[in-house]
């Protein structure tokens, strides 16, 4: 590859790895996400082609996700943000769902914030305006965890715990 040639392909991978980013992030549509991947693999031979257009594209891709990035900032102050945690990432299919379920609960549209979190095992924690619903797995074990402790607590005598030891 010649250096002529190295700016555009750092460009390219530059905007596929921010694709991605804003992608897992939720920050963009997945429409937007493909639009993206689609300039990124085109960049090269574009700014090969005509330097000026591949610029402009540039401009049009960021405003497009800057126009995104202050559509959810207007719709958090509006509580209309939904911050979603996953054990794995969410499927199209699983994002429509759950925007329904939110939608019939609420009777609003939400844009989902949605981060990756393994540490919860698998299920979801959704956060909409001040409730939290956890139905993850890690959430329902430290729930039987605390309800089992609660129990056997429960069912100690109180005359052995005023006993002293070795006694």
């Amino acid at each position: 590859m010649n250096t002529k040639r190295d700016p555009p392909k750092a460009w390219q991978d530059d905007l596929k790895l921010i694709g991605e980013r804003l992608r897992d992030q939720d920050l963009i549509s997945p429409e937007q996400a493909r639009t993206l991947a689609s300039l990124a693999d085109q960049f090269e031979q574009l700014a090969g082609y005509d330097p000026a257009m591949a610029l402009s594209l540039m401009a049009t891709a960021y405003s497009a996700v800057e126009f995104e990035r202050l559509s959810r900032q207007q719709a958090q102050a509006a509580g209309m943000l939904a911050w979603v945690q996953s054990a794995l990432p969410l499927t199209e299919e699983q994002r429509a769902l759950l925007k329904r379920r939110l939608r019939e609960r609420f009777g609003q549209e939400f844009i989902l914030r949605v981060e990756i979190d393994p540490s919860l095992l698998g299920g979801l924690v959704v956060s909409v305006k001040d409730q939290v619903f956890d139905g993850s797995v890690a959430g329902r074990l430290n729930a039987l965890s605390e309800r089992l402790r609660t129990a056997v607590e429960e069912q100690r005598s109180p005359a052995l715990e005023l006993q002293e030891p070795g006694e």
